[in-house]
């Protein structure tokens, strides 16, 4: 049975509400050639925590599946922080996006001609940096 996650101290950032879960999930890359297991944290209807081994190299965009039955979506990379990958889901429809209050951050690149999204790190909030076994906070 999945949880709800609480939003008691103000910390919590995301605009699509998370279900709290415990799942094994596949990456899937390089036309379905390469594989990397992983599980799935916490999930939303626009993208997932995931826990995944800190060695592994992810690609920007790839395909997601949790289990065995489910049809891959397309996701990308959105960070990477020691073992855990934030996600986001690439198939959710403009206008649910909408719905649930994301605003894309697009920002023009350095060089002419190219567009895409730059990501800009931000810090942990201190409420859940306080949670990790290694943590100074």
């Amino acid at each position: 049975m999945a949880l709800v996650q609480p939003d008691s101290d103000g910390s919590e950032r995301r605009v699509a509400p998370r279900t709290r879960t415990f799942k094994r999930a596949q990456i899937l890359f390089n036309n379905r050639f390469s594989t990397v297991d992983c599980i799935v944290r916490n999930i939303s209807a626009t993208g997932a925590l995931l826990t995944i081994d800190g060695s592994v190299p992810l690609p920007k965009q790839f395909e997601f599946r949790i289990g065995d039955d489910e049809v891959p979506r397309p996701a990308k990379l959105v960070y990477r922080r020691e073992l855990f990958a934030g996600i986001h889901f690439l198939d959710v429809p403009q206008d649910e996006e909408q719905t649930v209050g994301i605003t894309p951050r697009v920002v023009s690149s350095v060089s002419a001609g190219e567009e895409g999204l730059r990501i800009t790190p931000k810090p942990l909030p201190v409420a859940l940096v306080a949670r990790f076994r290694w943590s100074d906070v």
